[in-house]
């Protein structure tokens, strides 16, 4: 695929994950489950536009698909970055995180923090 063309492919499946984003009652309803707690909302934020505009991210910013390592540590990266500002955009619209919504934006950060380093050290980014 030409970078071009990556790039944009990539910005329109991150806009659509932003979209899922902000709209999380239609994805509950369109799942059939339908979120009753602020929790819940967090969940399908998090979830669903969360990794979209991860993935959306990662294909925007991927420069090859090889070698292996760079691959698999920026999608990783990428995932969580997305999930984690998701998991921030429910705790500011839905208010009301559960001492577990903070373990996952905690290991969230984690996780993209340590594959960002890693793709620095390994000078991959």
């Amino acid at each position: 695929m030409a970078p071009r063309t990556r790039f944009v492919s990539g910005i329109l499946i991150a806009a659509i994950g932003a979209a899922l984003v902000f709209s999380p009652a239609v994805v509950g309803e369109a799942l059939h489950r339908p979120a009753a707690t602020q929790p819940e909302m967090i969940n399908l934020r998090a979830t669903w536009g969360g990794s979209l505009l991860g993935i959306g991210a990662f294909v925007a910013w991927l420069p090859a698909a090889k070698p292996w390592p760079r691959f698999v540590l920026g999608l990783l990266m990428w995932a969580m970055a997305g999930i984690g500002v998701a998991r921030a955009i429910g705790f500011v619209l839905d208010g009301g995180p559960d001492t577990l919504q903070w373990v996952w934006l905690i290991a969230e950060i984690a996780i993209a923090a340590g594959c960002a380093v890693a793709l620095r050290i390994r000078r991959y980014g």
